[in-house]
């Protein structure tokens, strides 16, 4: 396939992301290479509109990408949502439900621009120090925008005991998906970063075929499996990677540079 019918979308953090947050230059330069030669790219996250604007001015995507794991997509280039997906009303319930469960969790709630702490630990302040966001806690009741996202931190083996919690109760309207080994996000049903791609496909009239994907975790699989071709970064779970069509070198080390050199070598 040529590099111009190539749609390229990647993954943030663990697959474009390398170490200390920062984006490795070999993934700059490729991605520079890629859409210069025809090529498009955008990228799928968890991560909010503000919170990935300071890897896309890096990356210049073109066109829609995938934010908060499905809920959002947005185009970096005009400054504008185009779509966005959002919790039912009984999200709240669902909330206060764990927190009265795990008293140790921390809890965060994105909405379509705006971000708001409920509960603050260890795991929520170090990620709001990453993004340079201040951490003023507010109650569900306070907050007035509709929610797109709720996000729970906790060490990994709460983590996976508030999973399986999640899955001892009926909770219509919601899914629960694991997005970092600390972090289990509560998002709309039937939303994902795989229906937030196949919305662009739609939207854009390419098939499905050009449609290649990277990624590196479990709030990644359906992303992968809407993929006409998959990639997946050496430091993936051994389960995320039988997924894949290519598995790449490390993200530390550029895996994306590493996917588009095997598309540059495939033309």
């Amino acid at each position: 396939m040529k590099l111009q019918d190539i749609f390229l979308v990647s993954d943030l953090d663990g697959t474009l992301i390398g170490e200390n947050h920062t984006i490795p230059q070999r993934n700059i330069d490729a991605i520079r290479r890629f859409q210069e030669q025809g090529g498009r790219f955008a990228v799928a996250t968890g991560r909010s509109v503000n919170s990935g604007a300071r890897y896309c001015r890096q990356v210049q995507p073109r066109g829609l990408c995938v934010l908060l794991n499905g809920s959002i997509l947005y185009d970096y280039e005009q400054g504008e949502i185009a779509k966005a997906f959002f919790l039912p009303p009984q999200a709240k319930d669902y909330a206060r439900l764990l927190a009265e469960h795990f008293p140790e969790i921390g809890c965060e709630v994105f909405a379509q621009r705006r971000q708001f702490v409920l509960r603050a630990n260890q795991y929520v302040r170090a990620h709001l120090g990453n993004e340079n966001l201040p951490c003023v806690e507010v109650d569900a009741d306070e907050i007035t925008d509709r929610w797109c996202k709720a996000l729970f931190a906790a060490d990994p083996e709460t983590k996976l005991k508030i999973q399986a919690f999640t899955e001892s109760f009926a909770h219509p309207g919601v899914r629960f998906v694991q997005s970092e080994k600390c972090f289990l996000e509560m998002l709309p049903e039937g939303v994902d970063k795989g229906s937030g791609l196949l919305e662009i496909l739609r939207q854009t009239g390419l098939p499905r075929k050009n449609l290649v994907a990277i990624g590196d975790y479990y709030n990644d699989v359906e992303m992968l499996r809407a993929a006409g071709f998959a990639a997946v970064p050496s430091n993936a779970p051994e389960d995320i990677r039988q997924m894949a069509d290519l598995v790449v070198g490390d993200c530390r080390d550029g895996a994306v540079a590493d996917l588009i050199e095997y598309l540059e070598r495939a033309e």
